[in-house]
């Protein structure tokens, strides 16, 4: 179900990403390589890239206000089987509830997605709240049963990847990942009591 994605591709869109983007992105740019792999850009360096995602310039089809996110939450977590305040800690953590916030990484909108994590999840328009909650909500399931239900690991998986918590066999010695775990869990347990 998952392609993945070449350890030297996805290195050179970082750093292209990191080193490269000006404070305002524009245009996200995919090819597919001849041996399938997708690599993902906002500074295409030929004609063998296809705009993936243009940057919009208008607001999104929903308009949302914060309190109009719990429910949409509520409604998409329960149908993937996750607790709803687990989403808002997340959601919270990761964009403050700013559906137009976008990471230095290229990470975009409420739940932080990154462009091949909206396209493994089929989403076209990661700015808009409902397709980004349902797009994130959807990928924290699939590390949720991937973790065999550890909180914890599915955590640190979202922020930073499956591939550093199977490296490591739990959470990544990562100062960011860990308070992201620590930060996330602290709403989650707030919220429950």
């Amino acid at each position: 179900m998952f392609r993945a994605i070449s350890a030297g591709c996805l290195c050179g869109v970082l750093s292209i990403l990191v080193l490269y983007v000006p404070p305002a992105a524009a245009d996200i740019y995919m090819k597919r390589l001849p041996d399938g792999t997708m690599c993902f850009t906002n500074r295409p360096t030929g004609k063998s890239w296809d705009v993936y995602l243009k940057e919009r310039t208008y607001e999104p089809r929903h308009k949302y206000t914060k309190t109009d996110y719990d429910g949409l939450i509520q409604q998409i977590a329960l149908s993937e089987g996750i607790d709803p305040q687990l989403i808002r800690g997340i959601v919270q953590v990761e964009s403050q509830f700013n559906p137009r916030a976008r990471s230095p990484k290229g990470a975009m909108g409420l739940m932080q997605l990154m462009p091949q994590t909206a396209s493994l999840m089929g989403i076209r328009d990661p700015w808009d709240p409902h397709e980004n909650i349902t797009a994130g909500t959807r990928y924290f399931s699939y590390l949720m049963k991937r973790y065999q239900g550890d909180i914890s690991k599915a955590l640190a998986a979202y922020n930073a990847g499956p591939g550093a918590v199977d490296s490591y066999d739990g959470i990544p010695p990562y100062q960011e990942t860990r308070e992201y775990v620590k930060n996330v869990l602290a709403i989650f347990n707030g919220g429950r009591k």
